[in-house]
């Protein structure tokens, strides 16, 4: 029996839940992004006076960018304390896929999504520790609190070291993505004679299931390749604009923030089900 969930139910669910809290206040700093470098957005910051109230600004600091560069850095500083100790979540995952044994001889293709998961987890895990890391020095930033001898420097050079760890994830996740697309599409093609067999109903059930699945790693992939402009772009890998990276991680965004929302309703459907249960 279907349980309905409200878009409003939903839509509460995920403005409380962490990492949808996360989501939402990337996309506002990827917009903030986008009205900073594109280089037609910058004529039309005065229109921002029309969407903010004058009683939260004042009217000549809503067409500064100075304003909006503050705004930027303030929104990814919001975000970090919403990540803090995630690492420990990538750390179990990977351990988890490492230590998984299976009987069987695993084809070419079990083995390569096996690794590229345990990597795109394992580098995900450094990136968030050394995020972690520099939390009181980043995020904290009070004079004399701070865990590194070597200052700013060693907190700007933990940064990019650990923005190069998220790069190599995202990779390790598109590759993942890319054979999970490859087989599936191979298995669909072997096992669609056989569909019949099993009655018309249960052969569009499963191959609906079938293209929601392959639609959600395809999301994900292009999330992640979206998403390499934002590192790549910091240490120098990717040579993207500003104003580009901004757009492509609005996408990614919108992308994984879609991930999120379809969470919560499962997990509002679950919780629905075991009450009336």
């Amino acid at each position: 029996m279907a349980v309905g969930i409200s878009a409003f139910e939903q839509l509460v669910k995920f403005g409380t839940d962490a990492y949808g809290i996360e989501r939402l206040l990337r996309l506002i700093q990827s917009l903030i992004t986008i009205l900073l470098f594109a280089p037609t957005s910058l004529n039309h910051l005065p229109l921002l006076s029309l969407l903010i109230p004058a009683s939260f600004i004042s009217p000549t600091a809503s067409t500064t960018t100075t304003t909006l560069t503050h705004l930027r850095k303030r929104l990814a500083t919001l975000r970090q304390p919403l990540r803090f100790f995630r690492f420990l979540d990538c750390f179990a995952s990977a351990w988890t896929i490492f230590t998984t044994t299976t009987t069987a001889t695993p084809s070419l293709a079990d083995t390569l999504l096996r690794w590229t998961d345990f990597g795109s987890k394992a580098f995900n895990g450094m990136y968030l520790l050394l995020e972690s890391a520099v939390f009181a020095e980043a995020v904290l930033d009070v004079p004399g609190v701070g865990l590194w001898v070597g200052g700013p420097e060693a907190v700007k050079r933990m940064g990019l070291d650990g923005q190069r760890f998220w790069f190599v994830s995202l990779v390790c996740g598109i590759v993942g993505g890319v054979v999970k697309l490859m087989v599936s599409e191979t298995g669909g093609q072997e096992g669609g004679s056989g569909g019949k067999e099993d009655g018309d109903g249960k052969g569009k059930e499963g191959s609906v299931k079938s293209v929601q699945k392959k639609w959600k790693v395809l999301r994900r992939v292009v999330a992640d390749m979206m998403d390499l402009a934002v590192p790549g772009s910091a240490v120098g890998w990717v040579p993207l604009s500003p104003g580009m990276v901004g757009v492509l991680m609005f996408g990614s965004t919108v992308l994984t923030g879609l991930e999120v929302w379809e969470r919560c309703g499962r997990e509002l459907a679950v919780s629905k089900a075991a009450g009336r249960s």
